[in-house]
Parts: structure tokens; C-alpha cells; sequence
């Protein structure tokens, strides 16, 4: 509970203003919806300040959504950062297939996956440089492009300068749970 407490007042402080009406709480639903493109109902908010009744727990995919509004990656980062907590293991080495940009050829494609069936093909373009070619249930759409400098079974793949649809470059991840399911270099001949 102290540590949901903490990362409401980081909520309240980022709105610069607390909650305490029910306006409070559509305008955090909004900013949270502006920042994130994720949502958290307003009724869930309200539980978690205690506006409404019916709050005993609140699941982890909820609080991940509460951090990344705070710019914290998510609810296991802002525990160890934010409250001073040891992780289990704040380190530990990679032992999984790893792909590096350096074994992918310029114009080589470059297959993932994660779950749930989401899948892209990629065109390596160029110093870890990505193109989208193809796209199947994702967000991340053909004509997408990136930047990253490997891919990890297991793990998220982070896309640094992420453009979709002209907009500025951010950084965007996708199989944030359960990571990469899929990697698979194919050489263009």
C-alpha cells in the first residue's frame, strides 16, 4: 500500500493537481490515455484514491500503465527506483539466442514474433536502421521504420526513433510481456 501511495502522489504531482472530484479523475483518464496511448478506466482510478469503495487490489498491468504516466517503465522499476527496494536480481546475464544488427545484412529480412500471434517482417536498411515491410496484428504497421541494435529471445524489443505516420520519433516496445518468441534472419539473394 505505501508504495501505490508513493506512486500516487508522483500521478498527482505530474496533473499538478490532487485528486479529490470526479473531474479529477476524467482529466487523469485523458492525460493518461494522451501519454501512454493506454488507458485505465475512470472507476478504477477513483478505487485506487479511494473516491469509491471496492479497492482491495489493483493488478500489475495497472500500475505498469500508472508508471509509465510518471515515466517509469513499469510498477517493478518504480518499486526498485522509486522505494528504495532490492529487486531479486537487479542483474543478471543474457543466456538466450540473441541476433545482433552486426549478422544481419544490409537489405536482409528479418522475421519476429510475440505473443499474442503478433508478427513482423522486417528490411534491415542499414547501421541497425528497420522498415517495416509486414504486419500482422500489431500496432506497428508496414512503412514503420527504427532503430535497434539487437534482437533477444525472451525479452522486449525496445525501437529506438520509432516513426509511424510521420510523427516524431519515440521509443516504442513491443512484446513487453514474455518478450520475443521469434527471431529469424532470412538473407536476400
Amino acid at each position: 500500500m505505501e508504495r501505490i501511495e508513493k506512486l500516487k502522489i508522483n500521478i498527482e504531482q505530474s496533473m499538478s493537481r490532487p485528486m479529490v472530484t470526479s473531474k479529477d479523475f476524467e482529466a487523469l483518464y485523458g492525460e493518461i490515455q494522451r501519454r501512454t496511448n493506454e488507458t485505465v478506466g475512470v472507476s478504477t482510478l477513483k478505487r485506487i484514491w479511494g473516491y469509491i469503495g471496492g479497492y482491495r487490489s489493483v493488478r500489475v498491468t495497472t500500475l505498469d500503465v500508472l508508471c509509465r504516466f510518471v515515466g517509469v517503465p513499469d510498477w517493478h522499476t518504480f518499486v526498485a527506483d522509486c522505494c528504495n527496494v532490492e529487486s531479486e536480481q537487479s542483474s543478471h546475464r543474457v543466456i538466450t539466442s540473441t541476433v545482433s544488427i552486426e549478422q544481419i545484412g544490409v537489405g536482409w529480412s528479418v522475421e519476429i514474433e510475440w505473443n499474442p500471434g503478433r508478427r513482423l517482417l522486417l528490411t534491415h536498411c542499414g547501421g541497425g536502421m528497420f522498415e517495416v515491410k509486414e504486419s500482422h496484428k500489431s500496432k506497428v504497421v508496414a512503412g514503420d521504420t527504427f532503430h535497434c541494435d539487437r534482437f533477444i529471445i525472451g525479452l522486449p524489443l525496445y525501437m529506438d526513433n520509432f516513426i509511424h505516420d510521420n510523427q516524431p520519433p519515440v521509443l516504442f516496445v513491443v512484446g513487453k510481456k514474455g518478450g520475443l518468441t521469434k527471431v529469424k534472419t532470412i538473407a536476400n539473394i
